[in-house]
């Protein structure tokens, strides 16, 4: 279980939860901390540092130090700042040792421009593969990659799977002009144009609440456009760049 101290400065140099002395006081603002972070990682918010929580930060700060390649012991010290401080001066960033969304953007998956590749497994990534995009008429009307999936795209989900701490499966990518307008979708839709996907985050969309929340985490992160439940929609959120 990690100590006061060691997570308030999890919370502060992790997407900022904290912002308050790293004094080892568990204190009204450490509290909230402790809650956003409960929140945002689908464990009960109750403000309370307990096995869950503790299980939870230890897992997402390894993550983040296996991308800053440094020792994974889920714990931010010097060491964890400084790498984050490196990636943030390389990439033009404000240099304040907050590994916070665009910071992470970085991490995940390089350029945040539109279509092209980039550093990871595909496409810039580091989780998703080309096949999770393919449109789903079933090689009927196309080869089912009738268009590029933008990069920006694949950071900003790159980006939520590091927030939630969990896989996203996506329920429809890529989509060609039949069967976009099999599935009723608009003319112009950006996923003919690998602009958009609709997504599913288990323990998070299987709320009305949770969904809005995807949604406005998918603005903060430099979505054109997310919606979710209106009807047709279920339990999965739309989001395009």
């Amino acid at each position: 279980m990690l100590t006061i101290r060691q997570y308030q400065s999890n919370l502060k140099h992790y997407y900022g939860y904290y912002s308050g002395a790293v004094d080892g006081i568990r204190g009204a603002g450490t509290i909230a901390a402790i809650k956003a972070f409960q929140r945002g990682h689908s464990v009960y918010a109750d403000g309370i540092y307990g096995v869950n929580t503790n299980a939870k930060m230890v897992s997402v700060i390894k993550s983040l130090q296996g991308k800053l390649s440094v020792t994974r012991d889920g714990i931010i010290g010097n060491n964890t700042i400084a790498a984050i401080k490196a990636t943030q001066k390389k990439y033009g960033l404000t240099v304040d040792g907050i590994a916070g969304t665009k910071t992470m953007a970085k991490l995940n998956g390089g350029s945040s421009g539109s279509s092209g590749s980039g550093s990871g497994t595909w496409n810039g990534s580091s989780h998703f593969s080309k096949t999770e995009f393919k449109c789903k008429c079933g090689g009927r009307y196309c080869n089912g990659y009738p268009a590029t999936v933008s990069t920006k795209l694949i950071n900003i989900l790159e980006s939520l799977r590091a927030y939630y701490g969990k896989p996203i499966t996506i329920t429809s990518g890529l989509r060609c002009a039949r069967h976009n307008a099999n599935v009723g979708g608009v003319s112009n839709s950006a996923h003919k144009y690998g602009r958009a996907a609709d997504i599913y985050i288990p323990g998070i969309c299987s709320t009305a609440a949770g969904r809005r929340q995807v949604v406005s985490k998918a603005y903060s992160l430099g979505a054109a456009y997310s919606y979710a439940n209106t009807k047709g929609m279920g339990n999965v959120v739309h989001i395009n760049v």
